[in-house]
């Protein structure tokens, strides 16, 4: 689905936007005239508000939603210097100060966490104690797998002036998700309140609405109830938009293309074809008083724009009705969408009443085909594809869970340079963004529901209801339209799994998934009890966490299954590190486990042995913050990724790049710049490789030759000495791969490399800069600390700060970063001008560094979308 993401459109009479680095003070008392087209209009309003932060509120205990009463008792407060101008999306927790000690605020409620494992139970359990020497995470409850950030309410707050030719429409916002438990309000006027953080959600405000007047939108965000461990955030840290339409109108989320695909022809460079059988279903609502009749009709587009079907109906509703309408049309030779090339369609669908088109929305699209094996794995478009993927959390470097959607491009673009194919959102729904670039880039999507049944713990209970079940049934009807979603998965690692009340919340589930799309699988990520007494037998396909040893048992146990890894992995290292130490908080780099059996060899080997395994997605692509593991403080990140929080890769990375691109390869660790005191001692050198035989050099000295063992790795015990140090790996006798590291001088200068090259000036794009700290030949000086400060000017505002360092404590929030082994990172935040940002700099006794970002103008206008 494509977002509307203009600022200011011809129809809609949008005020001009700031042209200067203030643009990101714009306070909440800023208005825009919004007049409505005559049919449905869509306003961005990410600009423009304001924030009341409230640490020290007692009101209430943490609760799952709000009840009347406190609702009743909430005021806005008056405007004044508390109040902050603040632009959306945003997470204000992660601009805290980490401490140790839990804000007073959460004291009272929130989840418990037991010491050195996953499971959360509701406040008032006795917690479980790790079990005796495990890397346990002592101290860990559910402040320490939140980040050890404080957490706390907040108020948003913003002025919007909608104009008198309006009255008569229905005036909705959309919020793409609010973490957690949102309460709006509009002239004071309680609207409605939304519990869950992972879904986008979408309330009518036209009774409160002044037409032609000031309207002032309040939002009260409480993120203090936990609804996982690891870090969640707090605020508005998605889209807002304002949408006007006519009382006969689709219904939010209200299309969905479903395409029986009927044979696949090879038809290269422009990708596989097939006749495609159309289903299109809409959901129309009448909002007015009287039965209304009107022509449905709905166009198909190719990507070039071009009108391919249609289908048209005349049809009748009733007042105060929604009804679901079936159309059908016909793609003679679709264009397949595939990881190669990603053929994308736009549905186009038209309400047409009293000869004039009262609502129009634009929904994209795929047509593709899905098999799922239990024999031979998982088919796309009749072609066995072996799914390469990793879990992700929606927390990024600086900005914390608010990402904007070229952010996520940007990690997609780091994920597929590994060689991964897929993600799993871990664990529930991502941003609209997020989908639409699986989408555009090609890859595989593991869609995660949050919760087992209705609940807001982190893990269900014996007590766990499923009657409402709306979450899950507006995170379907959201994404269902997305191509790159291949999977539902209705939970991850639930003990209710195995219980009579664990299987009748699963068969709720999985109904509420077939009434809304029936074109999907749904399945679970299951860690244990494998058993015919489980769910496992409702469900389509099967997921299992870390039990690849298990493989030919479980497909034994139930053979019409296909089965896959969905959470595999977890090898805890941090970049750059070679110790192991629970003081520091910090793994090696070989990995925590002195055995080494968490390396990622462990879940990869049984994938590849088993043809009948269609593939695995490994935890996780990236540490994020929060669920620290394996220590817990000093640390406050988990660190089980293949790259660390800002996208750096750690030596586990270069294992599944290898292990997952043909291309012949050879990669060492350690870091070739240990202290000079370490001259003479041994050093563990490790090389991953793909080839048959690798060689190791010191200074052109050969160390010897090994044979490289199938998807595993090769040990040299190396006495250290400055130099170069090289592997050169060969296949059938000849050289194919060489890999060479040389010992870097002393810091000299800092470094600068835009991530992402160039901005769209829409007031919210990103781009992350990785900071470099070299020697005077440009070498990556990797015991480098230095703390590294920054200035930016230009057409736009510094978004944050970061490191990659587990255990660093300081501010995201900052105009200033140490660095980690040499790396930093530094974010910064187009202000809606087209121009350039400039970033400079600077640390003590080296010499500075500064970059030019460049910031292209936005379209003018956009298909809106939902």
């Amino acid at each position: 689905m494509t977002r509307f993401i203009a600022r200011s459109v011809g129809v809609l009479g949008v005020a001009a936007m700031c042209a200067s680095t203030a643009c990101g003070q714009r306070t909440s008392t800023d208005q825009e005239i919004l007049r409505p087209g005559p049919a449905r209009s869509v306003f961005l309003l990410d600009s423009g508000w304001s924030i009341y932060k409230l640490p020290d509120f007692q009101l209430w205990e943490p609760e799952s939603q709000a009840t009347e009463a406190q609702i009743g008792a909430l005021h806005l407060p008056p405007l004044g210097s508390d109040w902050q101008p603040v632009e959306l999306p945003n997470d204000y927790v992660v601009g805290g100060t980490i401490t140790r000690d839990p804000n007073p605020a959460i004291l009272a409620g929130g989840s418990i966490c037991p010491l050195g494992a996953r499971e959360c139970d509701p406040p008032g359990s006795e917690p479980v104690q790790g079990k005796p020497g495990d890397l346990n995470r002592p101290g860990r409850g559910a402040y320490a797998g939140h980040g050890y950030l404080p957490v706390y309410p907040a108020w948003y707050r913003r002025d919007v002036t909608i104009a008198p030719a309006a009255k008569g429409k229905r005036i909705w916002l959309d919020f793409g998700g609010v973490y957690r438990d949102a309460v709006v309000f509009v002239n004071r006027q309680y609207i409605d309140q939304h519990a869950s953080g992972y879904t986008g959600f979408r309330f009518d405000i036209t009774k409160a609405i002044h037409f032609g007047a000031k309207n002032t939108i309040a939002v009260f965000v409480d993120p203090r109830w936990f609804e996982g461990w690891w870090y969640e955030g707090g605020g508005i840290y998605r889209q807002v938009k304002l949408i006007a339409t006519n009382p006969l109108q689709v219904s939010p989320w209200g299309t969905f293309v479903n395409a029986d695909v009927q044979g696949v022809i090879r038809s290269l460079p422009a990708g596989d074809s097939a006749a495609a059988k159309l289903t299109i279903q809409t959901t129309i609502q009448n909002d007015d008083q009287t039965s209304r009749r009107f022509t449905l009709v709905s166009r198909v587009l190719d990507g070039a724009g071009k009108t391919v079907a249609t289908a048209s109906s005349s049809e009748v509703l009733a007042p105060d009705k929604e009804q679901t309408f079936s159309q059908t049309a016909t793609l003679p030779a679709a264009h397949l969408w595939s990881l190669e090339h990603r053929n994308l369609y736009r549905l186009v669908t038209e309400l047409r009443s009293d000869a004039k088109a009262v609502d129009e929305e634009s929904t994209t699209f795929g047509v593709r085909k899905l098999r799922f094996d239990p024999d031979q794995g998982f088919f796309l478009n009749d072609k066995r594809v072996e799914i390469r993927g990793m879990c992700v959390h929606q927390d990024f470097p600086g900005v914390g869970l608010a990402a904007t959607d070229n952010l996520w491009a940007w990690r997609m673009e780091l994920l597929q340079k590994l060689g991964a194919n897929g993600v799993r959102t871990a664990h529930g729904p991502d941003s609209e963004g997020f989908y639409d670039e699986a989408d555009r880039m090609g890859m595989l999507v593991m869609a995660e529901n949050r919760h087992l049944g209705d609940t807001y713990f982190p893990k269900a209970k014996d007590t766990t209801g499923y009657s409402d079940l709306s979450d899950l049934k507006t995170m379907v009807m959201q994404q269902r339209n997305h191509p790159s979603i291949i999977m539902w998965s209705l939970s991850n690692e639930e003990g209710e799994g195995g219980k009579p009340q664990g299987r009748k919340i699963y068969a709720a589930m999985k109904e509420v998934v077939r009434t809304y799309d029936p074109s999907r699988p749904v399945t679970a990520a299951i860690n244990g009890n494998y058993s015919p007494q489980s769910f496992i037998p409702m469900e389509d396909i099967l997921g299992m966490n870390y039990h690849n040893a298990d493989f030919d048992k479980i497909h034994a146990e139930f053979p019409s299954l296909m089965i896959y890894g969905s959470e595999d992995g977890n090898a805890k290292t941090s970049r750059g590190t070679i110790e192991t130490s629970r003081k520091t908080g910090l793994c090696s780099e070989y990995g925590c486990e002195a055995s080494g059996n968490g390396g990622p060899w462990r879940s990869w080997a049984p994938v590849v042995e088993h043809p009948f395994v269609a593939g695995e997605f490994v935890w996780t692509g990236f540490d994020y913050r929060g669920e620290p593991n394996p220590f817990s403080w000093p640390s406050v990140t988990s660190q089980v990724g293949a790259m660390d929080i800002t996208g750096a890769p750690k030596s586990v990375y270069y294992y599944w790049q290898i292990e997952w691109h043909e291309k012949p390869a050879v990669y060492l660790f350690p870091e070739w710049d240990l202290p000079a005191s370490e001259a003479g001692k041994e050093v563990l050198v490790r090389a991953f490789s793909n080839c048959d035989r690798v060689e190791l050099l010191l200074n052109g000295k050969s160390l010897g030759t090994q044979d490289v063992p199938a998807n595993l790795y090769l040990d040299w015990h190396v006495p250290y000495a400055p130099g170069t140090l090289t592997a050169v790996a060969y296949k059938q006798g000849h050289e194919v791969a060489r890999y060479t590291d040389q010992t870097p001088g002393a810091p000299a200068a800092l470094r600068l490399t835009a991530e992402v090259p160039r901005l769209t000036a829409n007031g919210e794009d990103v781009a992350p800069i990785r900071v470099a700290v070299v020697d005077a030949n440009g070498n990556v000086v990797s015991r480098a600390n230095n703390l590294i400060h920054f200035s930016v000017s230009g057409d736009g505002i510094l978004a944050g700060v970061a490191n990659g360092n587990p255990t660093s404590h300081e501010p995201d929030l900052a105009d200033q970063r140490e660095a980690f082994h040499g790396l930093a990172m530094v974010l910064v935040k187009t202000n809606g001008e087209p121009g350039s940002i400039t970033v400079e700099a600077r640390a003590d006794g080296l010499r500075p560094a500064h970059i030019v970002v460049s910031t292209i103008r936005a379209a003018a206008s956009a298909q809106s979308g939902r």
